[in-house]
Formats: C-alpha cells, sequence, structure tokens
C-alpha cells in the first residue's frame, strides 16, 4: 500500500483527528462522518473532503501509541490544512495541542504512506510500522 498526495504551500496539522476536531455536538457530528467513511477502506491513506473539509488520514500499523512527536488514540493520523479551519467552530485550529506535529510548508510538499509509515518529501516522517 503506497498512496502519496500533494500539499500546498500553508501550515499543516499532523495528528490525531479526535484531537483537532472539538467535543461539540458540531464536532462530534463531524467525526462521525469522518469514520464512517474512512472505515469504508481503513487499510489505503485517503483524501476525504467532508462537508467542505479536506483532510488526509491513514490508520497507523500498530493501533493506538505515540510515533516520534505524534500520539494517537483512534489508531489513526491526520493531515489537515490549518488555514482551511481555522475559522470553522469545530475545530481546535487556533491552538497548538501537544502530541500532535506542525508543518510549515512553504512552496509544496509531498506526503507518502507506504505500509502506514508517513514520509514527507521535506524530510518529516512519522514511522507507525516497525516490521518493515
Amino acid at each position: 500500500m503506497s498512496n502519496s498526495y500533494v500539499l500546498t504551500a500553508g501550515n499543516y496539522f499532523i495528528g490525531d483527528p479526535a484531537m483537532i476536531i472539538k467535543k461539540t455536538i458540531e464536532g462530534d457530528q463531524f467525526i462521525t462522518t469522518l469514520w464512517d467513511t474512512f472505515y469504508k477502506d481503513m487499510n489505503s491513506f485517503q483524501k476525504l473532503t467532508i462537508d467542505s473539509v479536506t483532510l488526509l488520514i491513514t490508520r497507523t500499523a500498530e493501533g493506538d501509541g505515540l510515533f516520534k512527536d505524534v500520539g494517537t488514540d483512534t489508531g489513526t493520523i491526520c493531515i489537515m490544512k490549518l488555514e482551511d479551519i481555522k475559522n470553522d467552530p469545530r475545530f481546535n485550529a487556533n491552538q497548538v495541542l501537544h502530541g500532535c506535529h506542525y508543518l510549515e510548508v512553504i512552496n509544496q510538499d509531498r506526503v507518502t504512506v507506504t505500509n502506514f509509515n508517513i514520509k514527507f518529501d521535506s524530510g518529516y516522517e512519522v514511522i507507525t510500522n516497525f516490521d518493515v
């Protein structure tokens, strides 16, 4: 399994989607739709657009845990462009969250997931599969 996507210039959140999505009625509705959509094909690195919000998401190979500086207790890691959600009340996009990574993309960057390991052409990576 290997998929890649190009990120355009901007600031990105990399972490557990349950961290950046607020625990509100609207946030709960968003994450419920996210899980319903993602789990239809949970073994692939997906680009999803839900209620006009685009995100990239993959599961980890090892389930919950701390992978480099990114923690997850949903067994998934997502990538979201902060500028796209900064004024959206469903997201914690205007504060620095612990247990996740923030990446600034100057021009563009390619992110590839192979065997549930996330690698950016710029050099940052989140290894979740230690068997490969």
